[in-house]
């Protein structure tokens, strides 16, 4: 994978768990497993028990989908947008999550909250991205790019996290 790791202090992991499980407390992290930092292809990339799990881009700790994919999706409690099977190829391909595209939101966020993208038909992640406006507003929007694609599958970070 290319990587440049290291072990946090101590202190380092507290801070990091506590700000990790305040944002997604699904992931359920515990002082007691390794957690590292490392950076990978230009990317800081956090491991834990051994294993990438969240990735650094912009300030924003963002889950990584491989790691979420290991999970039941209604596990995974953060808010999700529904997109239509025509979608889906777009997103795969980078490009940002539109008003259009967009079936059903569930759950409520924020503008710059992490959302999940899921597909409607097999309800697997297949993006992380940003949100543009709060989920209220997205619900009546029936146009415009909503959420910005920081995390697709297929993409470089999903290239450098464990197969």
């Amino acid at each position: 994978m290319g990587c440049i790791r290291h072990a946090l202090s101590k202190k380092e992991r507290k801070l990091l768990i506590k700000e990790i499980n305040e944002k997604y407390p699904f992931l359920n992290l515990s002082l007691k497993k390794t957690l590292e930092i490392g950076i990978c292809n230009g990317y800081t990339v956090y491991f834990y028990d051994g294993k990438p799990f969240i990735v650094k881009i912009d300030d924003k700790l963002i889950p990584l989908l491989k790691y979420l994919l290991k999970m039941k999706t209604e596990d995974i409690k953060i808010p999700k947008v529904v997109i239509d099977m025509g979608a889906v190829k777009h997103i795969l391909n980078g490009a940002d999550v539109m008003a259009p595209g967009i079936v059903n939101v569930k759950g409520s966020f924020k503008k710059n909250d992490i959302v999940l993208v899921i597909d409607e038909k097999y309800r697997k992640p297949i993006a992380v991205g940003l949100a543009l406006y709060d989920s209220t507003e997205i619900s009546s929007m029936r146009r415009g790019k909503v959420l910005l694609n920081m995390h697709f599958a297929g993409d470089k970070i999903w290239k450098l996290s464990y197969s």
